[in-house]
Order: structure tokens, then C-alpha cells, then sequence
């Protein structure tokens, strides 16, 4: 009788876990996330001349178009080694492990397993008999609460929502190292130039002051002059040290992007000292590919898409939760005693729902939902906002790069000219034509004129380089591939068992998502 009333009360536990099952996934309170809407220009204000229009998959690795090897490689061991990169990459894998947290409340959130045994041994006393007692028990215990209203199918949402940001940020750290590798390594060449055309002037101004010497001597000049070229070999000394600082600077920039000492950057950056060379056709697309492009955008839009799921998690709590637990006992025993011998085993099927209505904290949960609703209008702002500040980075980019470019082929024609004024003053000079004001007035024209075009030639590239970051160019080269270093997911492997979660299957959940997913937060 015993067992067939446990067998009743067992598949009347499963119909009531099978129904529930059933009604959980008819109500999702709280909104469904559509991305907001956001003022896009149709084409950009500014524009480069001559611009030719190439594939957008240009953009992955931009650096290539500066025909570089020294940079390319730079790049290639700062998107290995950067540290910054593998840490953001970790903030991946904890979004992944978090959501396959949530994941699990959709199945029973407790449970528990007791097994025991009672061995009892009791000595005759007066009548009583001696008697030997062995039991044993095996009891399971669950706990579920169904998902009726959504709360954890909306947590579910959020958390994967923040997987995705975390994959949007990844790729924007991405975009920002190849940026400040880019910016730093043109910076230190366009320093070097600098410096060598100071070492060259130097020269320049040292054999000048030599001639004006001989010149006082033979009664030629007079002691001014001497003054004069004097004072200019002091003025171009001095422009030597601080750039030999900057350039120092900027290799210990590069040391701490590719995480190695600066000794080491040195001997990466043996070979052509040249400036790179900008490029002067940039596909710059349409404003509406930052949406797709830019991952700062991307995750301006998956925050807010987070954020809309948690107000659903929040509303869920204002409504009933319907609970259900469960109890499956197996115990068995022996009993001896005055040569007698009992044995026996009973099972326990315990089954129970509950429902859990919110009253006395009503009040705060209604304010959570107002929070989170702020929360989300916050997010949705400021994807607004990050959308507008892009669109502003790509025309002042646009508009930067055309201006140097302007800039660097005036500087270059100034610097030709400056160069044969200078001859033709030195020839005049040495003719008696002319003071030595002409010649003191056309050097200083050619070391500012020839320092002028190392400047712009750097700023000019250093403009092509923002007008990448601004596109949101360089995160291509990394879909597919592990976030974190093969040392550090070994590292982490030895420590604990990461599963799949290290490198899940593309058609995972956990997956990583290609740039264009926004829909909803997927």
C-alpha cells in the first residue's frame, strides 16, 4: 500500500512539474528592447579630395596602408602581448561564466542529498535483552521556483546583453591599442626626423659661424656677425635635447603597449627611419556604418539593452511566485535481539507548492522598477549621445587629415624655397652683396621651415591614424579568435575547470557575436 501511494504521489509530482513547465514561458513582464533611435547624418560634411572608394574590409588592418613593416610588426606583438587587451578579454570570460550562472536558475535552484547510516549497540540491563541496531537513509531534497512572470528568463537577457558589451569593449580596446601604437611609433619617427634635420642644421650653422670668423679675421666682418652666428649655434644646440626626450618618451609608450622593456623596443624599431607616409584615399563610408563599425557604439546600445531586461527582472518581483519542493526518502534497517532478527526498508514521497505574495515590501519593489527604469533612460541617452560625439570624431577627423595634408605640401614647398634662399644669401654674403642679417634671416627660415615639414609630415599621419580610430577600424582582425593568450587560458585551465567557456563553440550562446548583432540586446 506503501508503495503504490509513494508511485502516486511521484507521478503527481511530475504532472505538476511538467504543467509548470508548461505555463513558464507564457508572461515576460517588463519591455521588449528595440534599439533607440538616433540623428544620423545622410552624408558626411566634410570630405577628402580625390577620395576613392574602397572595400570596408580595408578598414581591419589599416596600418597595412602606411606600407610599414616596422609598424605592422608593432602591431601584430601589441594585439599578442598588451596586458590591457588580455584584461579586457578576462571581463569576457567572467560575463560568460556569469551568464551561464543565470542559465541554471531556469532549473531547480536548491537541492540537497542526505546519506546516513545509525549503527546502535545497547547491552542487556535487568529484563531488557541486548539488542544490535543498523539503519541507513538516502533523502533528496528540491527546491524550484517557476518562472511565471520572467525574472530570471529577463536576468538571462540582461547577463547576455553584458556578454556582448564585454565583447563591444574588448573590440573598442582593440581600436584604441592599434591606435596608440600607431600614434606613438609615428610620433617617434617624426622626432627622429626632427632631430636629424637640427643635427643636419646644426652642421649648416657651425660652418657658417666657421666662415665668419675667417671672414673677422681678414677684416671681412665685423665681431656682430661672429655674435650673430654664434647665438644661432647655441639656439639650434638647444632644440636638440627635448626632442631626444620625446622621442624617449615615446619608446617607453611603445615599451608598456607591447609589454616589454624599452631596451627590446629598441631593437624593434632598428630599420627605415622614415616618417610612415599617409594615405590620402580612406573609404569613410556613410555615417550609418558607425553603428555597425564603431564598438563604442555597439556598446552603448547593448547597455541599454541590459538595462531594459533588468527592468523586467525588477517588475517580476511585484507579482506572485509560485514555489515547489519536493522530498524522495529511501531508508532501510536490522534489528537483532534475543536471537530474533527484523528487518525492514520504507520509502518517502513528500510533495508541496507554495505561493509567495509581495505586501509588506511592495513599496520598495515598486521603486527598484523605478530605478532601473531611470537606469535604462540613462543608457538609452547616453547611445544617443555616443552616436552624436561619433559622428562628431569622424568629421573633425576628416577635416584634421585634409587640413594637414594642405599643411604638409605648403611646409614642403616653404622648406625647398627657405633652402635656396639660403644658398643664394651665403653666395651674396661671401660676394659682399648683402649683410650678414640676409644670411642670419634665411638660416633661421630654413632650420623653422625644415622642422616645420618633420612636424607636419608626423601630423599629417597622426591625423590618418585618427581618422581610423574615429571609423572604429582595426577590431576585424580579431573575430574568431581566443580573447585571451594561449598562456593565460593554459594558466587558467591547471586552476580551475573553465569547460567550454574558455573557447565555446560557434554556435554557442557563449559564443562570440559578430559586430552587427544588436537586435535585442542578441
Amino acid at each position: 500500500m506503501k508503495s503504490a501511494t509513494s508511485c502516486r504521489l511521484s507521478i503527481a509530482c511530475a504532472l505538476i512539474v511538467a504543467m509548470s513547465v508548461a505555463l513558464t514561458g507564457c508572461v515576460t513582464v517588463g519591455p521588449d528592447f528595440k534599439q533607440p533611435d538616433v540623428t544620423l547624418e545622410n552624408q558626411w560634411l566634410e570630405s577628402l579630395s580625390g577620395e576613392a572608394q574602397t572595400a570596408p574590409g580595408d578598414q581591419a588592418a589599416w596600418w597595412t596602408a602606411f606600407n610599414d613593416p616596422v609598424l605592422s610588426a608593432l602591431e601584430q606583438r601589441a594585439y599578442e602581448r598588451n596586458l590591457s587587451l588580455q584584461v579586457a578579454g578576462l571581463h569576457i570570460l567572467k560575463a560568460r561564466a556569469q551568464l551561464a550562472v543565470s542559465a541554471e536558475n531556469l532549473l531547480p535552484q536548491s537541492g540537497s542529498v542526505s546519506v546516513g547510516a545509525d549503527h546502535i549497540n545497547t547491552s542487556g540491563v535487568g529484563p531488557i535483552p541486548p539488542t544490535h541496531l543498523w539503519a541507513e537513509h538516502l533523502r533528496v531534497n528540491v527546491g524550484w521556483e517557476i518562472d511565471f512572470w520572467g525574472k530570471y528568463r529577463r536576468q538571462i537577457e540582461s547577463d547576455r546583453a553584458q556578454l556582448r558589451v564585454s565583447e563591444a569593449a574588448y573590440d573598442n580596446a582593440l581600436v584604441s591599442l592599434f591606435a596608440d601604437v600607431a600614434n606613438a611609433y609615428i610620433d617617434l619617427r617624426a622626432l627622429e626626423q626632427r632631430i636629424a634635420v637640427a643635427q643636419q642644421n646644426l652642421k649648416a650653422v657651425q660652418q657658417s659661424l666657421t666662415l665668419t670668423q675667417a671672414r673677422y679675421k681678414r677684416g671681412a666682418s665685423s665681431q656682430l656677425d661672429v655674435e650673430q652666428a654664434a647665438t644661432l649655434v647655441a639656439e639650434t644646440e638647444a632644440q636638440i635635447p627635448p626632442l631626444i626626450k620625446a622621442r624617449a618618451q615615446d619608446r617607453d609608450t611603445l615599451a608598456v603597449l607591447l609589454a616589454d622593456p624599452p631596451d627590446a623596443v629598441d631593437a624593434q624599431l632598428k630599420g627605415s627611419s622614415a616618417i610612415p607616409v599617409p594615405p590620402t584615399q580612406i573609404d569613410v563610408g556613410i555615417p550609418a556604418d558607425l553603428l555597425r563599425r564603431r564598438p563604442d557604439v555597439r556598446q552603448a546600445a547593448l547597455n541599454a539593452a541590459a538595462q531594459s531586461a533588468l527592468i523586467g527582472a525588477a517588475k517580476a518581483k511585484l507579482y506572485p511566485s509560485l514555489s515547489l519542493t519536493g522530498l524522495f526518502g529511501l531508508s532501510s534497517g536490522e534489528q537483532h535481539g534475543i536471537g530474533l532478527s527484523q528487518w525492514g526498508s520504507k520509502t518517502i514521497g513528500l510533495f508541496s507548492a507554495g505561493i509567495t505574495l509581495p505586501i509588506l515590501d511592495r513599496g520598495q519593489l515598486k521603486n527598484a522598477v523605478r530605478i532601473q527604469d531611470a537606469a535604462f533612460q540613462e543608457a538609452v541617452l547616453d547611445y544617443q549621445n555616443t552616436v552624436l560625439q561619433a559622428q562628431k570624431e569622424v568629421e573633425d577627423a576628416i577635416a584634421a587629415l585634409r587640413t594637414s595634408l594642405d599643411a604638409l605640401a605648403a611646409s614642403s614647398r616653404a622648406s625647398d624655397a627657405s633652402q635656396r634662399a639660403l644658398k643664394l644669401a651665403n653666395i651674396q654674403y661671401r660676394a659682399g652683396s648683402v649683410t650678414y642679417d640676409t644670411v642670419l634671416d634665411a638660416s633661421r627660415s630654413m632650420l623653422r621651415d625644415g622642422d616645420s615639414l618633420a612636424q607636419n609630415h608626423g601630423i599629417a599621419a597622426l591625423a590618418a591614424v585618427s581618422l581610423y580610430r574615429a571609423l572604429g577600424g582595426g577590431w576585424e582582425v580579431a573575430e574568431g579568435q581566443q580573447v585571451v593568450s594561449e598562456q593565460i587560458a593554459e594558466q587558467m585551465a591547471q586552476r580551475t575547470d573553465w569547460g567550454r567557456l574558455l573557447n565555446p563553440p560557434a554556435n554557442s550562446a557563449l559564443a562570440r557575436a559578430s559586430g552587427g548583432q544588436l537586435e535585442n540586446g542578441k
